[in-house]
């Protein structure tokens, strides 16, 4: 509040004179192929496949899961709302609601049966 968005500064890098981004992947863009090898290799060395916050709407995402379907890994996600993996029949386990409150439940869970986070 009380804030003049009028004008905005877009940092600029002091070497090349670039725009500065994080690094992240904006929706729209391409995710760089070194990172859709690295996450391939996650899953399939992956005991379990859990997807937080996301409807799996974008093919990149939802590829994951349909490798760990492949390779019969257990799949769970926890997300408000149905999410691509079910509209298209996917085996997995689903928590419905806020993935921050679920998250913390499961923490209180594990921890009050004593069970490690390894």
């Amino acid at each position: 509040e009380g804030l003049d968005y009028s004008v905005v500064r877009v940092p600029e890098c002091k070497i090349c004179g670039g725009i500065i981004k994080p690094d992240v992947v904006y929706f729209g863009d391409s995710v760089p192929r070194t990172r859709v090898h690295e996450a391939a290799d996650a899953v399939a060395g992956s005991d379990l496949v859990l997807v937080v916050g996301s409807s799996l709407s974008v093919l990149s995402s939802f590829r994951l899961v349909l490798q760990a379907k492949d390779q019969n890994t257990p799949i769970a996600v926890i997300n408000m709302g149905e999410t691509r993996a079910e509209r298209e029949g996917v085996p997995l386990m689903k928590l419905e609601g806020e993935c921050g409150a679920i998250l913390q439940a499961l923490v209180d869970s594990l921890t009050a049966t004593g069970s490690a986070l390894e």
